[in-house]
């Protein structure tokens, strides 16, 4: 009985401190973010990509490029930024983005691809011909189920219940006779 009550107080201690522990860690190393982070297959979706400068220099583009199965519908526009698309990489020139600040890019985004997760790659780049590159992480989730197929499986487990609740029904009856 003691060894039960140990084992639950110190399994209850390192769930503690596990959760101290990711609460007092430092932000992840993904320094551009993708939100929302997911596109259902065979959909289009607006998706905005955010990150900060961390340079000591001004950033003055910045450029995302689609692995197969992704597709750019548009580039949307941000103020002081052209934007263009070429093939699989949209880019934003202008700015210029000052050291520590932060900005979005959006875009929308069609996937042809099955559900998993894909990677993109983003590029911030410099007057003085640096670049930083980042993986910004992205999940295809299954096609959206059309409103007609969530009916059907309603009614399927609608009747299942109903036939359980009269099944149940009859064995009570039979057991009274």
């Amino acid at each position: 009985m003691i060894a039960r009550r140990t084992a639950a107080w110190s399994f209850i201690a390192l769930g503690a401190l596990g959760a101290v522990a990711l609460l007092l860690a430092g932000p992840a190393g993904a320094h551009v973010v993708a939100v929302p982070a997911f596109v259902s297959s065979g959909s289009a979706e607006s998706i905005t990509f955010s990150g900060p400068n961390e340079r000591d220099e001004p950033m003055t583009e910045f450029a995302l490029t689609l692995p197969v199965g992704l597709a750019i519908k548009h580039a949307h526009e941000v103020e002081g930024w052209d934007e263009s698309v070429e093939g699989s990489t949209a880019t934003w020139v202008g700015g210029p983005l000052a050291p520590d600040d932060e900005i979005a890019f959006g875009m929308t985004l069609e996937a042809d691809v099955e559900p998993g997760a894909v990677e993109l790659e983003a590029e911030q780049r410099y007057p003085s011909g640096s670049v930083v590159s980042w993986p910004v992480a992205l999940t295809i989730t299954p096609a959206r189920e059309s409103p007609s197929q969530n009916l059907a499986l309603a009614g399927v487990v609608a009747l299942i219940g109903l036939l359980s609740i009269v099944a149940i029904a009859m064995l009570a009856w039979r057991r009274r006779a």
